[in-house]
C-alpha cells in the first residue's frame, strides 16, 4: 500500500488547540470565581469587623456611664457635693464650697467639677454630662470645654420612667440616664445624664479603607440614629421589619448582605454591603487574568505546533522506511533524533532489525544444521549408557559363571545405576530415589566392608510422592568424600524422610568429621547466594535444582559440629509424581 501523508497531526493539533483553549478558559473562569469568592469572604469579614467595632463602641459608652456612677458612689464627699449642687441654687452652692475650702487644709476641692473632669477623661466620645435636679426642676449641662449651661427642666416623660438606668436617643447622639440617690436614705435627688456622640462612629469606619460597607444605628423603635451614607435623617427605617440578628442576604433597596448585632441599651448596629459590591472583582484584575490566559495560550500553541511538526516529520520518515523494507530494500536506515521517546525507540529498533535481518537469513540454514547435529549428539548420549549397561550385564553374567557372586552383585548395582540414568524423567517417586540410593550405598558397602553402615527410613504414605531425580545421591557422595573417617569402624549414615505440614523434609545425618564453623558459614552463604566458587558444588547444585523447580522457600540447609557429624536438611513441597 502506497503511503501518503495524512492529516493526523493536523487533526491532533486542532483537537489539542480546542482542549488548551477550553482548559485555559476554564482556569481563567475558575480563578476569577475563586477571586470573587475570596473578595466576598474578605468583604464579609470586614463587615463583621466593622460591626464588632461599632458595637464595642456603643457598649463602651454604656460601660463608661456605669463607671461614672461607680466613681460617684465610691467617694462620699463627691456624692454629697453633687447632691448639694442638685438641691441648692448656684450662689448658695458656691458659698458653701468656698467656706469648706477655706476651712480645709486640702489643696483642691474634690467636688462636682473635679468629678465631671475625671468623667470626660474616661471616654473621648462623651459629649456632655448633665445633672437634673428634682427640687429645682433644672438641668445643668457640662461640656468638654468646662462650660456649664443651665436650662429649665419640664420633661415629665423622664420623671415617669421607673428604670434605674435607661437611654434616650436623638439624631447622632445617645443619652444614658441614671438616677442619683442619697447613699444613706436612698432618697431620689436627681439624675445624671451622659450624652455620647454617635457621629464619631465615622472615625471607626475610616479605619477600614476602600470598604463598601454601610453602617446604620437604629433604636428599638426603628428610628435611624446614625447613617454612614446620610440617606436617612433620624427617620423610621422602612425595612426595619426585615432585620434579624445575625448575617443574612436580604432584599432591601437592593440585594444586601446584612450583619446585625444589638447592644444592651436597645440599639441595633447594622452593617450592610450590596451583593454586587461584595463579589465584585476589580477591572484591573480581570484584564490581568485575561492577558495571562492569552499569554499561556499562545505559548502552549507555539510549543504544540513545533512539537507536532517534528513528530510528523519523524513519523513520515519511519513509514517511508517501512515501505522500502516491504519492497525488499533492507539497507534502509532511519536517522535518529535526540529525543528519547517512543518514535526514537521504534526507529532505533527498526534499524537494528534491518541490520540483523541479513545475518538472520544467512545464519538460518546453519542454525538448522546445528539443530540436527544436536539431535544426533543427544541420541548418541542415550546410546552410550545403554551400551555400558549391556556390557556390564555381560561381565556380570561371566563373573557369576566363574563363581564370583560378590563381583556379580557389585556389577548388578552399577548396572542398575546406569539404567536409572537412561530414564529421562525429571521427577521420580521417592520409592525410586530410595532404590537408587540403596544401590549406590551398596557399592560403598562393598568398598568399606564393616567400617560403614547406613539406614534409610521413610513414612509409608510418602513412597509414591514426587522428588527431583538424583537429589539424594550428591548429598550421600559428599559424606564419602569429606565426612567418613576410615580409621573408625562405627561410621554411620542415616536418611530420614518425613512429612512436615504441607512439605516433605529429608534429613541426611552422619557421624563423620563435621565441618568447621567458618567453613560451614561460607557453605551456607554460597548456598544462599548460589555462589559456584569453591568446593561443595554437589550440595549447591541440589539446592539450585530444588529452588528452580519449587521456588524461593525451598532448598537445602546445612548444620554441623566439628568431630561430631553433619546434618543436611532438604525441604520441598509434597506433590504427586508428574
Amino acid at each position: 500500500m502506497k503511503f501518503s501523508k495524512s492529516n493526523l497531526y493536523k487533526r491532533l493539533f486542532i483537537t489539542y488547540t480546542i482542549v488548551i483553549l477550553s482548559v485555559v478558559s476554564i482556569l481563567c473562569i475558575y480563578f476569577l470565581s475563586k477571586t470573587s469568592e475570596e473578595i466576598k469572604r474578605n468583604n464579609l469579614y470586614l463587615n463583621d469587623k466593622i460591626l464588632q467595632d461599632v458595637n464595642e463602641t456603643l457598649e463602651y459608652n454604656s460601660s463608661t456611664s456605669r463607671r461614672i456612677m461607680n466613681m460617684l458612689y465610691e467617694d462620699d464627699f463627691r456624692l454629697n457635693d453633687v447632691i448639694k449642687y442638685l438641691n441648692s441654687d448656684l450662689v448658695d452652692y458656691i458659698k458653701g464650697k468656698l467656706d469648706y475650702y477655706s476651712a480645709s487644709d486640702k489643696l483642691y476641692y474634690n467636688g462636682i467639677e473635679s468629678f465631671v473632669k475625671s468623667s470626660f477623661q474616661l471616654n473621648n466620645f462623651l459629649k456632655s454630662i448633665s445633672f437634673i435636679s428634682y427640687s429645682r426642676n433644672e438641668i445643668s449641662v457640662f461640656n468638654r470645654k468646662g462650660e456649664i449651661k443651665n436650662y429649665p427642666f419640664n420633661s415629665n416623660e423622664l420623671l415617669d420612667k421607673k428604670d434605674i438606668e435607661y437611654a434616650i436617643y436623638n439624631k447622632n447622639e445617645i443619652s444614658i440616664i441614671n438616677e442619683i440617690r442619697d447613699a444613706a436614705s436612698l432618697k431620689p435627688e436627681g439624675m445624671l445624664m451622659t450624652t455620647y456622640d454617635v457621629g464619631v462612629i465615622s472615625d471607626v469606619i475610616k479605619k477600614y479603607k476602600d470598604t463598601n460597607s454601610e453602617v446604620l444605628i437604629l433604636n428599638k423603635e426603628g428610628m435611624v440614629l446614625y447613617d454612614s451614607e446620610n440617606k436617612y435623617d433620624y427617620e423610621y427605617y422602612p425595612y426595619f421589619d426585615k432585620l434579624k440578628v445575625g448575617r443574612h442576604e436580604i432584599l432591601l433597596e437592593d440585594s444586601y448582605y446584612v450583619d446585625i448585632l444589638p447592644d444592651n441599651n436597645g440599639l441595633m448596629s447594622v452593617v450592610r454591603i450590596k451583593v454586587s459590591n461584595a463579589t465584585k472583582v476589580p477591572l484591573l484584575f480581570k484584564v490581568s487574568a485575561f492577558l495571562v490566559s492569552l499569554f499561556l495560550f499562545i505559548i502552549a500553541e507555539c510549543v504544540l505546533y513545533i512539537k507536532f511538526k517534528n513528530l510528523s516529520s519523524r513519523m513520515d520518515s519511519l513509514v517511508l522506511a517501512m515501505e522500502k523494507v516491504e519492497k525488499g530494500d533492507i539497507d534502509v536506515h532511519i536517522p535518529l533524533s535526540k529525543d528519547r521517546d517512543e518514535i526514537t525507540f521504534i526507529a532505533d529498533n527498526f534499524n537494528k532489525m534491518c541490520e540483523k535481518l541479513n545475518d538472520h537469513i544467512r545464519k538460518s540454514y546453519l542454525a538448522e544444521l546445528r539443530q540436527r547435529e544436536a539431535e544426533i549428539v543427544a541420541l548418541q548420549n542415550q546410546i552410550n549408557p545403554h551400551f555400558l549397561y549391556n556390557t556390564l550385564e555381560s561381565i556380570r553374567m561371566k563373573a557369576i559363571c566363574n563363581g564370583d557372586k560378590e563381583v556379580g552383585k557389585m556389577l548388578y548395582s552399577l548396572a542398575f545405576l546406569f539404567r536409572s540414568q537412561v530414564k529421562g524423567n525429571l521427577i521420580v517417586s521417592i520409592d525410586q530415589e530410595i532404590k537408587y540410593c540403596n544401590k549406590y550405598l551398596e557399592l560403598f558397602k562393598f568398598r568399606y566392608d564393616e567400617k560403614f553402615k547406613f539406614k534409610i527410613e521413610c513414612e509409608e504414605d510418602l513412597y509414591d510422592k514426587g522428588i527431583v531425580k538424583f537429589t539424594l545421591q550428591p548429598l550421600i557422595e559428599n559424606y564419602f568424600v569429606h565426612g567418613i573417617r576410615l580409621e573408625r569402624d562405627d561410621n554411620e549414615l542415616k536418611i530420614y524422610i518425613y512429612k512436615h505440614l504441607e512439605d516433605i523434609v529429608v534429613e541426611v545425618i552422619d557421624n563423620g568429621r563435621g565441618i568447621p564453623k567458618e567453613k560451614l558459614d561460607d557453605i551456607n552463604r554460597r548456598i544462599r547466594e548460589c555462589d559456584h566458587s569453591g568446593k561443595s558444588i554437589g550440595m549447591l547444585n541440589v539446592h539450585e535444582r530444588i529452588k528452580i523447580k519449587y521456588g524461593e522457600p525451598y532448598g537445602l540447609t546445612v548444620t554441623s559440629e566439628e568431630n561430631k557429624g553433619t546434618n543436611m536438611i532438604l525441604k520441598f513441597p509434597l506433590r504427586e509424581v508428574e
